[in-house]
């Protein structure tokens, strides 16, 4: 449903119909107008042929008919037309009168003043009274006299180029009304394709028209969207960069000790053990990217298998007490709980948070199952309200961790892929701080 107040389409129907109106108008008042004037005998014309009329009346009068019949001849060979003196009489017959309006009215021909029709292929006869009135000096109008000669080219002039005229400047404000916006948003994408990251045209389009307006929110959309996806990709490049380079460091350092004749079995113990350092961000990096380009392939689906959640949580919090033994890993789970979702996903995340658990937690580490919501609360230094959302970033690592556990085998990887995979099974994984100490992961499914 469109906002009546500021919809392009009303100002589209508006500025149509106003414009057709208006073409209407211009050509039926030029029409008219024009056939009106094209009409009409010329001034000159209409005096010359009074003229004739009244010098016809003078020999009428004075009695010399040889004269007036000349005087008619001549008319007749110079304007190549006929002329005649008559007199007008009307005889009522069986008892019938006639009013005296159409007598006084009643005329043989048409007034030198009166409209021509030009449509009629034969020129009328123009009559010009005497002054008794029952006597007329009759002429068909020359033909050079003829008003309209050049009718059927205006006629057709006002039929297709007027419109044409018109009708252009309609499609001219038509096209200045949709293009100006347009223009204004090539000119904005423009300027984001050549590298401007910031350029948006939300504030810059000067339609407030909804159609337009919303055109603006949806680039502006996307343009925040892409901007920070390529402000990501760098930083995560850079980020990259600056992790690989520190077992690439140190396998060189390795390699330049053995050359020294230092220990060979140390050295490459050190080379084995950056190397699946290296190994480990270079597949850590490719699983996030992966589910970094998951999120925008709509067909994509995880394998969703009734599985029951407190038998994974249970296998993988075993492995977890191997690995730190000094640990007290403490679960508060129900007897079952079936999930229909993706277990090996689902299995890598409580996995990532537990392990990540375990190398900052003090003394225990407690589990909890909830519906649907599963709980993991370390005893650990926990991180400042401001980290509880950078920690999921890639390569980010607390600072309040850092300070209590150096951790060099940590790339900060292993929250931001629990993050993309919850994303992927549509589920949410938060950071939230105890009252006491320690730091909680809710993983909401």
């Amino acid at each position: 449903m469109f906002n009546l107040r500021a919809s392009y389409f009303l100002r589209l129907c508006a500025l149509v119909i106003a414009g057709s109106i208006l073409l209407f108008a211009v050509i039926d008042y030029l029409v008219n107008h024009t056939e009106f004037r094209m009409s009409q005998i010329k001034v000159t014309h209409q005096q010359e042929l009074i003229a004739l009329g009244k010098q016809a009346e003078q020999l009428y009068l004075s009695g010399d008919m040889a004269a007036l019949s000349a005087y008619v001849n001549n008319i007749e060979r110079d304007h190549d037309t006929w002329a005649a003196v008559v007199q007008r009489e009307l005889t009522p017959l069986a008892g019938t009168q006639l009013q005296q309006y159409y007598l006084d009215e009643f005329t043989l021909g048409r007034d030198v003043r009166w409209k021509i029709h030009l449509y009629f292929a034969r020129n009328p006869v123009m009559d010009i009274p005497f002054a008794d009135d029952k006597t007329h000096f009759l002429i068909q109008l020359p033909s050079h006299m003829r008003p309209g000669n050049y009718w059927q080219i205006a006629y057709i002039l006002l039929q297709f180029c007027v419109p044409f005229l018109v009708l252009t400047g309609i499609c001219w404000l038509l096209y200045r009304a949709i293009m100006k916006p347009l223009k204004q948003l090539e000119q904005s994408t423009r300027a984001f394709a050549d590298g401007d990251l910031d350029s948006r045209i939300g504030d810059k389009i000067s339609s407030r028209d909804a159609e337009f307006t919303q055109i603006a929110a949806t680039f502006d959309k996307m343009a925040n969207c892409t901007a920070n996806t390529i402000r990501a990709q760098r930083q995560f490049i850079a980020d990259f960069s600056h992790e690989i380079r520190t077992p690439i460091a140190r396998i060189e350092t390795a390699l330049e000790c053995h050359k020294s004749g230092l220990d060979q079995q140390d050295m490459l113990n050190r080379v084995t053990k950056n190397t699946h350092t290296m190994r480990e961000l270079a597949e850590n990096t490719l699983t996030l990217t992966w589910l970094e380009n998951e999120r925008f392939c709509p067909h994509t689906d995880t394998e969703n298998i009734p599985f029951d959640l407190v038998d994974l949580i249970d296998c993988i919090a075993e492995e977890v007490k191997f690995e730190a033994p000094h640990l007290q890993i403490n679960l508060e789970l129900p007897d079952s709980k079936t999930l229909n979702s993706d277990a090996r996903v689902l299995g890598q995340v409580i996995e990532n948070v537990l392990r990540n658990a375990s190398r900052f937690a003090k003394n225990t580490i407690l589990v909890t199952l909830d519906n649907t919501t599963i709980q993991i609360i370390d005893d650990g230094p926990g991180v400042s309200d401001n980290e509880l959302t950078d920690i999921f970033k890639p390569f980010y690592r607390s600072h309040g961790y850092s300070h209590t556990q150096p951790d060099s085998d940590s790339f900060g990887l292993g929250l931001a892929l629990c993050k993309r995979q919850m994303e992927r099974l549509n589920g949410q994984i938060y950071a939230q701080n105890n009252s006491d100490s320690g730091l909680c992961i809710v993983i909401a499914l």
